[in-house]
């Protein structure tokens, strides 16, 4: 194909590639598991990203270590959730071998990424603050911005660039919603008129879409179907920002690097984005 996509869906392929696939996922899972299990606590404290330290090998394995069983459990229940999701789009959209590129590039350059990105940050932010960043929450969330281009890019190869467009419209100003509804004390006329024209645009493109055609029975119960489906992928994702953007980010003695989950959720995107033009070389 000269676009690089796969034909046929995810009907194409043999069971055994995508088993070995989720594999992969399975794998990650176990080896975050690991090392928080195997290593000693010393290894640990070398492995994490001390920002008055600057350790440019920690940039990476950083992501791969975390504070506590709680902090890990809800890493991996992101992390697996949001992995096979997206996998799940790639592969209905005949991209396998988008999501097989894009997966290592999170695993390995996301994470130095995002800590490079945080640490410039806080250091504008709160200038002279040396916290100690451990944790694959930056990666959970780039899963989180690869599953929306993912959609995008579904939601075009079964109808048109129009719709993928507009849901993508809808989805971002929702979350943006979200995030005002989580840290503003006061969301200001002019802000909750910006995201209810947001939404609204983005509704009325939508419908738009099938104004006065005519379509099967099929046709209509397949956008039933899609409409379920992107509902399920857009409550994923509401739930992603509910849990990386926390109203309280210094609560329990704790700091929850909010700089860190931005950057995991664009810089992610951005990447898959770069991916998926790579695969169609």
């Amino acid at each position: 194909m000269v676009d690089g996509s796969d034909p046929g869906g995810a009907f194409a392929y043999p069971q055994s590639a995508i088993a070995l696939d989720l594999a992969g996922v399975a794998a990650v899972a176990l080896a975050l598991v690991g090392v928080h299990v195997l290593a000693p606590e010393a290894v640990h404290d070398r492995l994490a990203f001390d920002h008055g330290a600057f350790a440019p090998e920690t940039l990476l394995t950083s992501a791969y270590v975390h504070a506590g069983d709680a902090h890990l459990l809800n890493n991996l229940g992101g992390f697996v959730s949001l992995s096979v999701v997206t996998y799940l789009a790639c592969l209905t959209a005949g991209r396998r071998a988008w999501f097989r590129r894009t997966f290592p590039v999170l695993l390995v350059a996301l994470p130095v990424a995002v800590n490079l990105t945080s640490y410039v940050a806080l250091e504008a932010r709160y200038p002279g603050s040396t916290p100690i960043s451990r944790g694959f929450s930056g990666v959970v969330a780039g899963f989180g911005g690869f599953l929306l281009v993912a959609l995008g890019v579904q939601l075009r190869a079964n109808y048109s660039r129009a719709t993928a467009f507009f849901v993508g419209q809808f989805t971002v100003v929702l979350l943006v919603a979200e995030l005002l509804w989580i840290y503003a004390d006061r969301v200001s006329p002019f802000e909750g008129g910006a995201v209810t024209v947001g939404l609204a645009s983005a509704v009325s493109g939508i419908l738009s879409r099938g104004h006065g055609r005519r379509f099967g029975d099929d046709h209509f119960r397949q956008v039933g179907l899609d409409l379920v489906y992107v509902g399920l992928v857009v409550a994923l994702l509401v739930w992603l920002v509910y849990g990386l953007f926390p109203a309280r980010p210094t609560a329990d003695g704790s700091f929850t690097n909010m700089f860190a989950h931005a950057a995991g959720l664009v810089e992610g995107g951005l990447l898959a984005a770069l991916a998926l033009v790579a695969v169609r070389r």
